[in-house]
């Protein structure tokens, strides 16, 4: 029986695409191993988002054959896509053909001469790319694409020239997954795509007529959360320009939709936002936030930053650090500023040096830092429900609450001994009652208040 080992780089879209073809090779006899295992085939998803992530991608290929020289090894997603990697893998395909990469792996299996990359254009498509099967994830929580490819050109990346044109997953399969995923017991559902804004954007009105409402994202997030089973439903990076006041009127009466919004902003700064090519500014952020906390009382607002973007000054810097404590965000993800081949950002002038982007970023870390425990200290006493995801080494039950607060549950009876908790647990998947009682630095600590009530 061959076994096989499959890993993914980066974002939420990738970690679906390697779980359905997980999935796949599952039903069809194949045993799925850890990447860090001898198997007879390695698969590996790539990010190109960073130089960083495509450092990780070749450190893993030269991992692969190390493990196992005669393995078959194969690599697919948006490094892959943009750069040749033929040389590292006997197979490569970048960000389409993943619905046919099964038979591409089990006839190069079958095959006794040499393997050969495949040309990546020959998967070339228009439309999306459905994968067969469901995503089945080994965590509590299912993510659940519903959409591919990006139109906008953001001036540092590269991800849309690697997905390509926007394309919307149908609500009719999109349901079918979704009900698949529920009969099998996750109740958290994460929709997922490389631009969830542009869902809909591919589609047409009836006989192409203008002004004609296609379906959008809040249509998607009303069909998800009308399947049995589905408690909870999570979104994933979205732009602010989304949060208009008709969209979020549509969403709020949703129930089980987490009021958690992941707001992707990169900059504090207008004059930054502007040569970035984004579509926000400070205003229409603070408008959009300002739209969602009415509609969402407690809503978690989490973000995207980048720092050391090409002519970033230390006024550009402070802007975004001002900006940062004046949402309030409750996480932000600090990146800083890598320059992509082919992307309008590589070529401009005024490149900023590492030494003074990562002293910024490690400033804005500690920015987010003080902003998470700000945001547990303001929900101090309250209780929220979480998801069960796991249990730390001392037995506590981790998980998030709805507005994504990370918190470690103990019970109720012996919280003061953390490495003998004592009284009933909950069970891993299992959403329970918690009531925030501390923290440990960014961590919420909080009490199960009802494990016989999880649901």
């Amino acid at each position: 029986m061959n076994r096989i080992a499959l890993a993914s780089l980066g974002c939420k879209t990738n970690q679906y695409e390697i779980d359905a073809l997980a999935e796949w090779f599952r039903r069809h006899g194949f045993t799925i191993v850890d990447d860090k295992e001898p198997a007879e085939v390695y698969v590996l998803n790539t990010c190109t988002v960073t130089a960083e992530a495509e450092r990780k991608a070749r450190q893993l290929l030269r991992r692969y054959r190390k493990l196992n020289s005669e393995a078959l090894t194969v690599v697919c997603g948006c490094y892959a896509q943009r750069s040749d990697l033929r040389e590292m893998a006997d197979i490569c395909i970048g960000t389409a053909g993943r619905s046919v990469l099964p038979q591409l792996i089990l006839g190069a299996l079958e095959q006794t001469g040499s393997r050969g990359g495949l040309e990546k254009a020959a998967f070339q498509t228009d439309v999306y790319e459905e994968l067969g099967v469901p995503a089945v994830p080994s965590e509590t929580r299912a993510f659940l694409k519903v959409q591919d490819g990006c139109d906008n050109r953001c001036a540092y990346c590269a991800i849309s020239l690697a997905r390509g044109r926007a394309r919307s997953r149908s609500i009719k399969n999109i349901i079918l997954e979704a009900r698949a995923l529920a009969a099998r017991g996750f109740s958290e559902f994460v929709l997922t795509g490389t631009n969830l804004n542009l869902y809909g954007s591919d589609f047409h009105g009836a006989e192409g007529a203008k002004n004609t409402r296609t379906a959008d994202l809040a249509d998607v997030i009303n069909a998800v959360s009308q399947v049995e089973g589905v408690r909870r439903i999570r979104l994933g990076s979205l732009e602010s320009t989304l949060m208009t006041e008709d969209f979020v009127e549509r969403i709020s009466g949703i129930r089980p939709l987490c009021p958690s919004f992941h707001l992707s902003l990169q900059s504090g700064s207008d004059r930054i936002l502007k040569a970035m090519n984004r579509r926000d500014s400070r205003a229409s952020y603070r408008d959009a936030v300002s739209r969602l906390r009415a509609a969402f009382p407690g809503a978690g607002i989490t973000t995207d930053l980048i720092v050391g973007f090409p002519g970033e000054t230390k006024e550009d810097f402070e802007e975004t650090l001002a900006f940062s404590d004046e949402i309030g965000f409750l996480r932000i993800h600090v990146f800083r500023f890598s320059r992509r081949p082919g992307t309008l950002a590589d070529k401009m002038p005024g490149q900023v040096p590492a030494a003074i982007a990562m002293e910024r970023s490690e400033i804005l870390r500690a920015k987010a830092a003080e902003l998470a425990v700000k945001a547990i200290a303001d929900r101090m006493g309250q209780s929220f429900e979480v998801l069960v995801e796991q249990f730390d080494d001392k037995g506590r039950a981790e998980g998030y609450t709805p507005e994504y607060i990370f918190v470690k549950g103990v019970a109720r009876r012996r919280r003061s001994d953390r490495d003998a908790l004592g009284g009933d647990m909950p069970a891993r998947g299992a959403i329970v009652p918690m009531k925030i009682v501390g923290s440990d630095g960014e961590t919420a600590v909080a009490e199960v208040l009802s494990a016989e009530n999880a649901l």
